[in-house]
Order: C-alpha cells, then sequence, then structure tokens
C-alpha cells in the first residue's frame, strides 16, 4: 500500500471519530438541557427570629420530703392492753386515746389514798381546835397539815400514772400500720405507732455542693415529682440552712417550705430540687429549629442571595437548659437572626428555602 492508502485511511478513521465525538457532544448538550429543565431542590420550613433572654441556670440535687410534725408514740409503763382506740394507717385527732394500759390496782391505790387525805383533813380541823383551846402543842398542827399534804401529793401521783397509762395522739395525723389486740402486753417504751401531722405544707430537705453558688433564705426553689409518666413542677421557699458544711460530703443542707394541699405528697418522698445557681444572657430558640448530626448541634441561620432568594446556613450552636418548647443556646447565635424552625431537619447547607406562608406574621415579615 502506497501513502496516499495510508493517509486516505487515517482521514476516514479521523472522520468517524470526529462523528462519533459530536454525537456524543449533542447527547451531553441535550442531558444538560434536559437537566436544566428540572427545578433546583429547594425546601419549605418555618421560621421565627433567635430572642435574647436572661436565663436562669439551675442545678439538679435529690431532695427529701420532712413532715413538719412526725413522732413515734410510745408507752412509758408496761401493761395489758385493755382499749385500743385507732386502726392501721387511721386518722386521728390530737388527744385521741390510742391505747389503754390496764389501771385496776392503781386505781384501787387511789381511792386508797384519798381516803387517807379525807381522814388527814378531818385529823387536821381537830388539831386546829385544839389548839385554840391550848390543849396540844403547834407540833402537832404541823404535823396534822403535813399529813394532809403528803396525802394529796400521793393522790396527784396515783392521777398521774393512771393517766400515763392512757397513751393519746399528740397531734392529729395518720398512724402507722401498727396493730394491737386488747389483752396484749407491751413492755416500757414499745413503740407503739409513727405519728405523721396533717398538714397543708411539708419540708424539702436538700443539699448543694460547696463548689456551687449558694441559694440565699427566702429564695426559691423548683421542686418536681414523677406522677402518672409526667413531670409536675411547684416552687418552695428556701427557710433554712445548717451552720456549717458536711465534713464527709462538703455540701451544703437546706430545708424549704412547699404547699402540700390534701396532704398530696407524704413524709420521706423523694423528689427531684432545682436550685438557681447563676442567671446568665443567652438566646433562645424553638426547639424544633434543633438540628443534630455527628459533629454536633446545628440551627440553621436563613439567609438572602444575590437573586433574593432564601439560602440555608448551617450555624453550630452550644445547647443549654431546655426551657418547655424552647431550647435554650449559650454560644453561636447573638440574638435577633432569622433561623428555619419547624421542618428544619429537611435543610441542608445553601439549599434554596421558602417560608411556609401558615407561620406567623412576625415570621412572614421578617421573609420578605
Amino acid at each position: 500500500m502506497n501513502i496516499k492508502g495510508w493517509l486516505s485511511a487515517i482521514f476516514i478513521v479521523l472522520t468517524v471519530i470526529a462523528g462519533l465525538g459530536f454525537i456524543k457532544f449533542q447527547q451531553v448538550q441535550a442531558a444538560i438541557a434536559f437537566g436544566e429543565s428540572f427545578p433546583e431542590p429547594s425546601a419549605t420550613v418555618k421560621s421565627t427570629y433567635v430572642q435574647a433572654v436572661q436565663h436562669t441556670q439551675y442545678v439538679k440535687v435529690i431532695g427529701q420530703l420532712q413532715a413538719r410534725q412526725t413522732i413515734t408514740v410510745s408507752n412509758e409503763y408496761a401493761g395489758l392492753i385493755t382499749y385500743v382506740g385507732f386502726k392501721p394507717g387511721d386518722i386521728v385527732e390530737a388527744e385521741q386515746v390510742l391505747l389503754k394500759l390496764d389501771t385496776s390496782i392503781d386505781e384501787a391505790n387511789l381511792r386508797a389514798a384519798k381516803a387517807r387525805v379525807t381522814l388527814a383533813k378531818s385529823t387536821y380541823q381537830r388539831v386546829v381546835k385544839l389548839l385554840e383551846q391550848k390543849r396540844i402543842s403547834p407540833d402537832e398542827v404541823d404535823k396534822a397539815e403535813a399529813d394532809v399534804a403528803v396525802g394529796e401529793a400521793d393522790v396527784q401521783n396515783l392521777q398521774a400514772l393512771i393517766a400515763k397509762k392512757t397513751v393519746r395522739a399528740p397531734f392529729a395525723g395518720r398512724t402507722g400500720l401498727d396493730q394491737y389486740q386488747t389483752g396484749q402486753f407491751v413492755d416500757v417504751n414499745t413503740a407503739i405507732t409513727s405519728l405523721v401531722g396533717l398538714d397543708d405544707a411539708i419540708w424539702v430537705d436538700f443539699q448543694v455542693p460547696q463548689t456551687l453558688t449558694q441559694p440565699s433564705i427566702g429564695s426559691k426553689v423548683h421542686v418536681s415529682f414523677i406522677e402518672a409518666a409526667k413531670s409536675t413542677l411547684h416552687f418552695a421557699t428556701v427557710i433554712a440552712k445548717t451552720p456549717s458544711l458536711d465534713a464527709q460530703s462538703r455540701q451544703q443542707s437546706y430545708r424549704a417550705l412547699l404547699a402540700n394541699p390534701n396532704n398530696k405528697y407524704g413524709h420521706n418522698q423523694m423528689a427531684t430540687v432545682e436550685v438557681p445557681t447563676a442567671q446568665i444572657n443567652a438566646v433562645s430558640v424553638p426547639t424544633n429549629a434543633i438540628t443534630r448530626s455527628h459533629f454536633g448541634e446545628f440551627v440553621y441561620v436563613l439567609e438572602k442571595d444575590d437573586k433574593q432568594n432564601w439560602r440555608a446556613k448551617p450555624v453550630k450552636v452550644t445547647l443549654g437548659d431546655k426551657v418547655k418548647d424552647n431550647q435554650i443556646v449559650l454560644s453561636g447565635l447573638s440574638g435577633g437572626e432569622f433561623i428555619a424552625s419547624e421542618g428544619a431537619f429537611k435543610l441542608k447547607e445553601n439549599l434554596l428555602v421558602y417560608i411556609d406562608q401558615t407561620a406567623s406574621s412576625e415570621d412572614q415579615s421578617g421573609a420578605q
């Protein structure tokens, strides 16, 4: 084959290659045009402005409720029970009889003592008359008068003994689950029952580590309980503290007063106490404005581009406490930023954003 043949072959190959390249170029252009016919990816969200707030920080500690009146009722003398005046878990009134012990011997001794007093008084009256007649010495009168005083003291002693064998409730309250029967013998200083007073307020005892800011007398603390799978929050007033730190735990003990209508909360019940430690300048955003990833927590700030379209810009934030449906942000935002709230989880960096027209009027005005 001569050189003309080679040149012809090369020309034909180049022509085929150019033709195929042109066809492929046309296909790519058509694909690009087809892709550009679709709208830019976007998301619709609700929006709001970041609010600057004064936020009070709290530390959570465990508290224990203490009834303002609580006692273990005991008997001072041993004896057989002749009367039971309460049932387990019963509500009793102040001075209500709980137990009576056998006093038959003491009552017999009391009658004898009263008879001796009557005799001593008669003797005293006679010797006084004899003294007026100067038939006896004053010493006899003094002795008779002393016999009356001794007899009356014996009566009072026996009356007190009988009274102490009747065990009464010192105040109104609810008894423990103790149960006794008539004829049962109880020894000296037996714990008859526990008695917890019925009051419309209750104490909350808690401790705060010395490294934290300490509450002051009269300040408020939050007290919460877990009830029926939900937490209820109450306010209590700090009324007292111990004069020194605990040497073992290095914590300061406090007592707060909590309203307790209808005796809803009981003695020794546990509670969570939130103690204020500091007040800081922070910002507040809706909880649903927070998005999370492996890199931390983010809020999407909405900013306009050159064409006045909203674009999403992720801003990393440091979170603080949660307050109802809002989240306190400690760093990353300064306040006043226009951010995505509901629907923020759909966003990514530089994504085109449309503002939901059902949002609040404040949010809509910010989108204009």
